[in-house]
């Protein structure tokens, strides 16, 4: 069995450096890193020769016996007996210790909430409240504890202790699950100076008057509930800023009116679901139906010619389809005709990128696939995985297609058991005319399920979503679109933004009111926009330029007719949105952009910059590689690499005086990360790189990989980041690691801080989570300083990432949220502002009468801080006075020699004054 030069250290307790060195002199070839292999006899031979220049070493004690290796069970730490080591290794044996007595029985929270029918916060929030212990993990209860809160919950003791909270002054009220009795609501409408009030979930057929009077309300959560009609007194109260009404069905109100559920998500406004309510009660209403169906799949299965069966009942052999080809379906459906939106998307990989942008819930999907390539269950995973990501579970149809020409299977059982909004599984032939009735049939059955084919929509909307649908042209202005809406007595300009909104989700007339730089176009032919930017991003003059892209070149991309010079800018920029390329910073004048999906395949040679041994490791592994990761990773860090150094597949990053590697391995499934440097600043980096993924997953969420990070000593070998996050909530200091044929100690919080900047720290109650929330920041900045925002944006992923803030910029605004409204009340709920400030950020009148007279209100309240960050040379204490900037003094940016530097040092006075904030806060509490 080969041994390695890193076995031979630990085993002589030398260094690596020190073995290598010595086979070095004795001619051993093998002998190169660390981790080489040598045989037996080599071994053996380099160990007696080091042994002569070390006679202590065989006087040294044996080392300790190891503890026994560590499993980890969900987010529980067990322990496993090691075999008895060899005698040849001549470790002492010492008897095992007698077992400890066995654990309390516990039970799982989520348990726990079925039995006394709460939600399971609720339970984790009784579980704090009343100081009851956890079980040995904070997602159980030890039993006891269990029937404890049970009787708490059975008395009513929960109910009258916030209650009586309430009465003596408290703001909020939390009655999640609790069904409302007659004497709660009397107590409750005492209490006028209520804020936040939570009744979901506990049954409610209607909404007490008595809470009319609640004028401080500014939450109120009621979904869940079974409301069949809602009070008009809701309109008055003056300081409402949320109302969730989802999971109320007798309301009939469509999700896209709704706004989300989470309240992590920013709320839709209240006066746009109660209008949109009492609209559809005081006038004419009629079911929408209409629906949309997707069709996703690789590229030649046949998706297009399966539209053209469908609906026109044809087959015709179809080139590639280019984007989205968007066909109108009129089903019938019972006595009821639907309208079927069938958007048919490109299959090529460079097109994957953009589909998540127009993907929506609540649509009806086909997953097309085909067994010509062999590779129909990856297919069918990957593209399932898109659905359950960005199409939140919507019933699915998969289409096994061409099915003559080429007969497979697929594990049905198992995917319909990973995905169970899979509806039925169809074998197709298109140009055999085979299945096609069966899949119109179960098409026409999946739409009887979706309820929401028939939400109520007021009568005078459907004039004017059926005069847009009618357009010949590809694009509107917003305020045409608004003269439109008045003439047909639509004159509310709040009810044309949530018409737009409604609009939008359909797909009839797309439009991007949440961003400043598209809000003006509204695009009724989302064909026109899709064909658009595939035709520029598939383009012979764009593949010969390696990705590289200049807004002049449009002209001869796209023709004039369709396309006019006005509407390029906003393309380009509609790329940008969709992180599909990034400008070129140093050069606004040509307006030259990189389309990172189209660099060449060819990586640098690097030499030994990169060798594993001299760098910290990480990897991502994933079940399915997601299309254009790498790519959209390139276009959000492009501040941090240089043209020579970014391909197709990986990039290099150089960030203050480190350097990383971050390569795509398609083959393998993973994303390699090395990065050298300082301790420190390797660090840093490292947790800026994931940083960056993380924001990336996100929006992914079934492709989220497993993580890794590999060992300094042993960079061959990995170890669980995930793991050893879990063993170090659980206090596990020490943890062993097989590494061939012997068992090593890890030390989990040093491999914990070479991976990160986070503070990794035991589970903590809801107060100590309190004082360590991160600040919500509001960052204001002028788009002419975006490349500054970009420069600066890695120190605030560090701030991030260690959980100092919460920073909120205008990129941040969600689809379908009006911008101007967004930033207010943005504004008004920051704890911290930043503004990036240069002659372009002063020469802005929404930041001088919007955005700065309310910041300098709020930090004058002693609401909020204000840090000035200077870039440019300009008359900023005109503006911001005494109050202190940064960098220290208030040196422009662009004066310090090491712009690195001087980002460093803003990074570090942001984090001084947070700390100064949260002592304040915690002294306050006190």
């Amino acid at each position: 069995m080969p041994v390695r030069i890193y076995d031979i250290s630990k085993k002589l307790g030398l260094e690596s450096k020190e073995i290598l060195a010595k086979a070095k002199q004795l001619g051993i070839p093998a002998a190169k890193v660390p981790s080489s292999n040598l045989d037996k006899i080599t071994a053996a031979y380099l160990e007696e020769e080091i042994l002569k220049d070390h006679p202590d070493i065989a006087a040294r004690p044996p080392p300790p016996q190891m503890p026994p290796p560590a499993l980890i069970i969900g987010e529980r730490v067990g322990f496993v007996q090691l075999p008895t080591r060899p005698a040849h290794l001549k470790e002492q044996i010492r008897p095992a210790p007698p077992p400890p007595p066995p654990p309390p029985p516990t039970v799982r929270i989520s348990e726990v909430a079925k039995r006394v029918g709460l939600p399971i916060d609720q339970v984790q929030a009784i579980v704090k409240e009343f100081s009851l212990p956890f079980g040995s993990t904070p997602d159980s209860l030890y039993e006891d504890t269990a029937q404890d809160l049970a009787r708490l919950v059975q008395s009513g003791k929960v109910v009258e202790k916030r209650l009586s909270e309430l009465e003596k002054g408290g703001r909020s009220l939390d009655l999640r699950g609790f069904p409302l009795r007659d004497e709660w609501t009397s107590r409750i409408s005492r209490c006028k100076h209520i804020q936040e009030l939570n009744l979901s979930n506990g049954g409610l057929s209607t909404l007490p008057d008595a809470f009319a009077e609640l004028n401080e309300l500014s939450l109120l959560d009621l979904s869940g509930n079974s409301l069949e009609q809602l009070p008009q007194w809701l309109l008055d109260l003056p300081k409402l800023g949320a109302i969730y009404l989802h999971g109320n069905s007798a309301l009939n109100l469509p999700t896209e009116i709704l706004g989300a559920a989470s309240k992590e998500a920013d709320p839709a406004k209240p006066r746009d679901i109660l209008e949109y309510y009492f609209r559809l009660q005081s006038g004419g209403k009629r079911p929408l139906n209409e629906a949309k169906l997707i069709l996703l799949g690789r590229g030649e299965v046949g998706k297009t010619c399966l539209v053209n069966r469908l609906v026109h009942n044809q087959f015709t052999d179809t080139a590639m389809t280019c984007g989205i080809s968007i066909t109108h379906w009129k089903v019938k459906m019972g006595k009821e005709g639907i309208r079927l939106h069938v958007w048919d998307f490109g299959g090529q990989e460079i097109q994957h990128a953009t589909h998540q942008f127009f993907l929506t819930e609540r649509s009806l999907y086909l997953v097309v696939l085909n067994g010509r390539a062999g590779a129909e269950d990856d297919d069918a995973e990957y593209w399932l995985k898109f659905v359950k990501t960005f199409g939140g579970c919507s019933p699915t149809i998969v289409v096994l297609n061409k099915f003559k020409v080429q007969p497979f299977e697929v594990d049905e059982a198992g995917l319909k058991e990973k995905y169970p909004f899979i509806r039925e599984f169809v074998e197709t032939d298109c140009e055999a005319d085979i299945g096609i009735v069966d899949l119109r049939k179960n098409i026409e059955t999946a739409l009887t399920t979706m309820e929401h084919i028939r939400v109520s929509f007021p009568a005078e909307w459907f004039q004017i979503k059926e005069n847009l649908s009618e357009m010949q042209e590809p694009f509107i202005s917003f305020q045409r679109y608004r003269a439109l809406c008045a003439s047909k007595n639509e004159k509310d300009s709040e009810a044309q933004e949530t018409l737009a909104v409604f609009l939008n989700a359909l797909g009839i007339a797309l439009n991007f009111r949440q961003d400043a730089r598209l809000r003006e176009e509204t695009v009724l032919n989302p064909h026109w926009l899709t064909k658009g930017v595939y035709r520029i991003i598939t383009s012979q003059m764009l593949a010969e330029s390696k990705g590289e892209l200049w807004l002049s070149s449009l002209g001869g991309i796209l023709p004039q007719d369709e396309y006019p010079p006005q509407m390029h800018l906003f393309l380009i920029e509609l790329m940008r949105k969709f992180e599909l390329c990034f400008p070129y910073h140093d050069d606004p004048v040509s307006h030259r952009y990189l389309v990172p999906e189209l660099l060449g395949k060819k990586q640098p040679t690097f030499n030994e910059t990169f060798l594993a041994e001299n760098c910290v490791n990480y990897r991502y592994d994933y079940r399915i590689l997601p299309e254009g990761l790498l790519p959209r990773f390139i276009t959000r860090t492009h501040v941090m690499s240089n043209p020579m150094e970014r391909w197709r597949s990986g990039v290099v990053l150089r960030w203050e005086s480190s350097r990383a590697l971050v390569k795509a391995d398609k083959q393998e499934r993973q994303v390699i990360v090395r990065v050298t440097g300082d301790r420190e600043n390797r660090r840093r980096l490292l947790a800026v790189i994931r940083e960056n993924f993380d924001h990336i997953h996100s929006e992914m969420k079934e492709f989220r990989p497993t993580e890794w990070i590999a060992l300094e000593d042993n960079p061959d070998e990995w170890v669980n980041q995930r793991d050893l996050e879990t063993f170090h909530k659980q206090n596990v200091e020490e943890v062993p690691k097989a590494v061939g044929s012997q068992v090593f100690s890890v030390n989990v919080a040093r491999v914990l801080s070479a991976s990160d900047v986070v503070d990794t720290r035991p589970f903590v109650s809801t107060d100590e989570e309190a004082k360590r929330a991160p600040v919500k920041t509001f960052l204001s900045y002028a788009h002419a300083d975006e490349r500054w925002r970009a420069k600066i944006a890695p120190n605030f992923n560090i701030l991030q990432r260690a959980g100092l803030v919460k920073i909120w910029c205008d990129l941040e605004i969600k689809p379908g949220h009006i911008w101007d409204d967004e930033i207010k009340h943005k504004l008004e709920e920051a704890e911290l502002y930043v503004f990036l400030v240069s002659a372009a950020l002063l020469d802005s009148d929404y930041v001088l009468t919007v955005e700065l007279p309310i910041a300098q209100r709020r930090f004058k309240a002693n609401e909020a801080r204000v840090i000035p960050i200077i870039i440019r040379d300009c008359s900023w204490k005109r503006y911001f006075g005494d109050v202190q900037a940064l960098p220290t003094g208030g040196r422009p940016v662009k004066k310090w020699p090491d712009r690195d530097s001087a980002f460093h040092d803003v990074e570090k006075g942001i984090e001084r004054t947070i700390l100064e904030m949260r002592e304040l806060a915690s002294a306050g509490s006190k």
